[in-house]
């Protein structure tokens, strides 16, 4: 499967067309910012820098779900005997449309259960940022519930640490399914300051602010995660695995068993959905949760110009 390899005096990425994944993602001094993947060595998407998930993210509980009275059920996926885990996208061929020494846009149509659709994903380095961009038209002739994702697994030490604002939590539960919201915040699952993840993580925040800082000291680096999602979901399965997932996502996970499907979109044929996400390389010193208007518009202009958000 082709891989891309795109470049700019800042950043450099290697993007393969197998799940439309990015295989790494690196400073202008060859250090990585995701984990790595070799392209030469045999690999699963699940092993990759960065996957999109789409048309759902995450799980669905029973592998099913309701609109109007009618039940839907998933199709089964090679990656979980129980869930459709992060829909199908991630594990598809896509093809390329537009390629630049910067950037590429990749294209899949697929139909799967009660998905029929048509996705993009756009990839590309500006200045200091990697923007990327997942648009969804569903081609169905019946409504569909769709939602989509990113799943980024960021490169980390010991000394790494994090922050974001998010009004709660759903924790994990059973089958990795979120159990009951919350506003408290234990210890361990609090980032509104600087903090280590610690140990196992699998948790859905909502009322996320829009924007994570990821803090690498030995280096004097930050990476701003930006996005217009308002769901964001946490995961590392232990400080020594080598890299920790904040994964931006349209919708709360289990949102199609939620009372009111909070995030997803109901999308009849020919709708359409976009999200988009920002990975920005910044000094220590500057501060992603208090940017500067400048910085702040230039943000904006960014994400609307390219991420349709």
């Amino acid at each position: 499967m082709r891989v891309y390899t795109l470049s700019n005096p800042h950043l450099r990425m290697r993007v393969s067309a197998q799940g439309a994944c990015l295989l790494g993602l690196e400073d202008d001094k060859g250090r990585p910012l995701l984990r790595d993947t070799d392209p030469a060595q045999p690999w699963h998407p699940g092993q990759s820098a960065l996957f999109p998930m789409l048309p759902l993210a995450n799980r669905v509980a029973g592998n099913r779900f309701e609109l109007w009275e009618e039940q839907y059920s998933l199709p089964a996926s090679e990656c979980d005997p129980h869930f459709f885990l992060h829909g199908d996208g991630w594990l598809q061929p896509w093809q390329p449309v537009a390629l630049t020494g910067s950037s590429v846009t990749l294209q899949l149509t697929s139909h799967c259960g009660p998905f029929h659709y048509l996705a993009e994903i756009d990839y590309r380095l500006l200045g200091p940022s990697l923007v990327a961009r997942i648009g969804l038209t569903h081609l169905g002739e019946v409504p569909c519930l769709y939602g989509a994702g990113f799943h980024p697994f960021f490169w980390r030490v010991e000394q790494t640490r994090i922050r974001f604002l998010a009004s709660g939590v759903w924790q994990e539960g059973p089958d990795h399914l979120p159990t009951d919201w919350s506003s408290r915040l234990a210890p361990h699952l609090d980032f509104r300051q600087w903090a280590r993840p610690q140990g196992w993580l699998n948790n859905c925040y909502g009322g996320w602010r829009g924007q994570a800082e990821i803090d690498h000291p030995a280096r004097q680096q930050r990476l701003l995660v930006s996005s217009g999602c308002e769901f964001l979901m946490l995961y590392q399965p232990d400080e020594g695995s080598g890299f920790v997932c904040l994964e931006p996502q349209s919708h709360a996970a289990n949102a199609h068993q939620m009372a009111g499907h909070p995030g997803l979109r109901l999308l009849d044929r020919g709708d359409r959905m976009s999200l988009g996400m920002t990975l920005s390389l910044r000094r220590r010193h500057d501060s992603g949760l208090a940017m500067t208007g400048a910085r702040k518009g230039l943000t904006c202009w960014r994400l609307a110009r390219f991420c349709g958000v």
